[in-house]
């Protein structure tokens, strides 16, 4: 989740936090966090991700959350080529719980991650969690208007476990059963208005997925393969610095279809944006060859026509 939420989204947010997250609900107090010398330091390609431990954290296994952001950020750097910024920091908060339950990215102080981590959280819990891969994804693009939140969350939600499937975190199994069990919910409903109009959770973070989803396979299938979505988003990365820029909608589409050579995303978004443009998911998984069995296993069928596109999705 990032900085830049609508209003009703960001109220949901905040009214879920764990009481221990409530010292820190203002990002200047974040900040503040993070103005002191860091109690560990991680490097991955080629970024510097400066680790606080809020007030101590205690109870909270040190060497076990340091392993957990090498991971996460090896997860992204994979997809990205290099880490998506030089220097962030990562306010971690020890709270009541056996798992990762939130994190919140911030860019307009400089890079910054607040992450709320259960006292319990054993070396399952981290390896499983998709919350601090999901909250880095949001360090490589460019802060945006609050209409274009649904690309800004969208991206990260499709991004993450698609960069650990690349990383071999996760078996390609794990990306396409969110896929099929969440994007679902991110279809338009009655009195939809599009993309850039219609801001419920659903569109948000799983229309936003599509999106990606549509524009990754379009741009493989009009570049022979050799291009992709993680190519456009690299090089927006690359062309802003990440997420303490602030680029308009235009700014994004022009860079990443000039890096792959093609008009996937500008026909995309002007499909999108304002009109419902509901997507046959049941045809599009049947053409990728993935779907659920009765049991709820992910079945392959490398027959189907989309085959090799999916299997290159997640070929590390």
């Amino acid at each position: 989740m990032i900085l830049r939420l609508a209003g009703a989204l960001l109220g949901l947010f905040m009214a879920g936090l764990p009481a221990a997250a409530a010292d820190f609900d203002d990002p200047r107090r974040v900040y503040l966090a993070l103005d002191r010398s860091a109690d560990a330091v991680v490097e991955s390609g080629g970024g510097r991700i400066r680790v606080v431990f809020a007030d101590g954290a205690r109870g909270l296994d040190r060497d076990r959350v340091l392993t957990w952001v090498q991971r996460a950020a090896g997860a992204v750097t994979t997809y990205f080529g290099r880490f998506p910024v030089d220097d962030v920091g990562l306010l971690v908060i020890a709270d009541g719980g056996d798992r990762v339950m939130t994190g919140t990215t911030f860019g307009f102080g400089g890079s910054a991650i607040r992450v709320i981590v259960g006292r319990d959280t054993g070396d399952e819990a981290f390896a499983r969690d998709w919350v601090l891969t999901h909250e880095m994804v949001h360090l490589a693009l460019p802060q945006m208007d609050e209409r274009f939140l649904w690309l800004l969350e969208g991206s990260a939600v499709y991004v993450e476990p698609v960069a650990r499937a690349l990383a071999s975190q996760i078996a390609p199994e794990s990306v396409w059963r969110d896929a099929l069990t969440g994007m679902p919910r991110g279809e338009p409903e009655a009195g939809d208005r599009g993309l850039d109009h219609t801001p419920t959770w659903g569109r948000t973070y799983w229309g936003g997925a599509i999106f990606c989803l549509l524009a990754d396979i379009a741009i493989r299938q009009q570049s022979a393969g050799r291009q992709s979505l993680r190519d456009a988003f690299t090089a927006i990365n690359r062309a802003s610095g990440g997420n303490t820029a602030y680029w308009s909608m235009e700014e994004i589409v022009a860079e990443g279809d000039r890096a792959t050579g093609t008009g996937v995303l500008a026909a995309l978004y002007a499909k999108m944006a304002a009109a419902p443009s509901p997507t046959d998911l049941p045809a599009l998984f049947a053409a990728l060859g993935v779907r659920l069995s009765d049991g709820g296993a992910v079945l392959f069928d490398d027959s189907a026509p989309l085959a090799p596109i999916r299997r290159a999705i997640t070929a590390n």
